[in-house]
């Protein structure tokens, strides 16, 4: 018999894969489950995309992205946060995931632990078993108004084998956006126990909360992006932070993405990229730079469409019978809770069999999700509307016997 690596076959598949894949087969469904929006890049990417191939731009570029492009991610970094970071501090990756994965393989193997901020994307979890190591969740508080750290239960869960702390926000799948005052008490407790954070931000420019961030740049508006880990690290190397061009600019099929860190822990990371994917596309990277040049004004008016499906999913869920949510502060899904509920996978099964509506199971985001289920309202106003009508009508007729899916 072939034998396989464990870390390799601990890997759990999603149950997100069957309904979608359920969803695919059925037509007239509304596919709420996958974290995109259902609008395409805008025409001024795909058109900086056309103008790079047709100038040659279809050669190799370093491993960690072309000079331009780390230099035009560094300039955005600085316009949003204030935060100076060299090129030699960027590094470009085909999407956040490579750079998720470079990070926890650059920090983490055999006999380590990694402490993980939960419910959460399961890329983390995942790429802590791939490397060898143990991953170690820490649920959130639902204190009914908003979610929020629970510092005490993180401090007690790190150890002499733990390596990183990995933190998401805003949050997938909760919306949940992390306060600076959170972000220094972990950064206190990466400094204490000499850990390296890896902070995923890639919905940064995804918030609604006023105030979000009393600090921007010149240019931009209170509240239009999220707090970093950028402007509390004095030790560079100690925050690994990644970010996408994926959900800013609604260009996730392009995978384009970004980390930065101090210039050593970057050239580690793109060090073991280069035999992995060698480089991003040249020519998806020069339109990156365009979207980070031009893009203003589009992710501006993203937000505010965001926003307004934002306010539209969490007045319909209010009216809701059994299904409780908590407001999401950023991204674009909302978190409900579903009274009863043991089994999410097997509900949002039952719910795209009898409804068309296919959203994510909260069990996908680990052992803290379960009883909720993800919605993604990165969608257009009539299908969110006729989604939630079919969700609404479905739970109004939930009957007792269904409790438990």
């Amino acid at each position: 018999m072939i034998r396989l690596r464990p870390e390799i076959t601990g890997v759990v598949e999603s149950p997100l894969v069957q309904i979608a894949t359920l969803a695919e087969q059925m037509p007239g469904s509304l596919k709420l489950c996958y974290g995109e929006s259902d609008m395409p890049t805008p025409e001024f990417i795909c058109r900086a995309a056309d103008e790079a191939v047709r100038a040659g731009h279809t050669f190799y570029t370093h491993t960690a992205g072309c000079p331009e492009l780390r230099e035009a991610i560094a300039l955005k970094v600085f316009e949003l946060h204030g935060v100076t970071f060299r090129p030699s501090e960027v590094m470009a990756t085909v999407g956040a995931s490579m750079g998720i994965f470079t990070a926890i393989r650059a920090c983490a193997g055999q006999g380590d632990n990694v402490v993980v901020i939960s419910p959460a994307y399961a890329i983390f979890v995942n790429g802590v078993v791939i490397s060898g190591a143990e991953p170690r969740p820490v649920p959130l508080i639902n204190d009914g108004r908003r979610f929020r750290l629970d510092l005490q239960r993180v401090a007690d869960t790190i150890d002499a084998s733990t390596r990183m702390l990995i933190v998401n926000s805003p949050s997938n799948p909760t919306g949940w956006t992390i306060s600076v005052d959170e972000q220094r008490a972990l950064y206190e407790l990466a400094e204490h126990h000499n850990l390296v954070i890896l902070a995923d931000e890639v919905y940064e420019r995804l918030v609604y909360q006023a105030g979000a961030n009393r600090q921007v740049g010149a240019n931009l508006q209170v509240g239009t992006v999220a707090p970093s880990f950028a402007r509390i690290a004095a030790n560079k190397d100690r925050v690994i932070i990644v970010n996408s061009f994926s959900k800013t600019y609604n260009m996730t099929g392009w995978r384009l993405g970004w980390a930065q860190s101090g210039e050593k822990m970057i050239r580690t990371m793109y060090k073991a990229a280069e035999f992995i994917t060698s480089n991003p596309s040249a020519m998806v990277q020069q339109a990156g730079i365009v979207a980070l040049r031009d893009g203003e004004p589009y992710v501006a008016e993203l937000r505010e469409h965001y926003a307004q499906r934002r306010a539209q999913i969490v007045s319909a869920i209010a009216a809701m019978k059994g299904v409780a949510l908590t407001e999401p502060e950023g991204a674009f899904y909302a978190f409900p809770r579903i009274d009863g509920l043991v089994d999410s996978a097997a509900f949002a099964e039952k719910l795209v069999r009898d409804t068309g509506v296919a959203v994510a199971p909260g069990a996908c985001f680990g052992a803290d999700g379960e009883g909720h289920i993800r919605i993604c309202f990165a969608a257009s106003e009539n299908v969110l509307a006729n989604a939630l009508a079919r969700f609404d009508r479905y739970m109004s007729q939930r009957s007792d016997s269904a409790i438990g899916v």
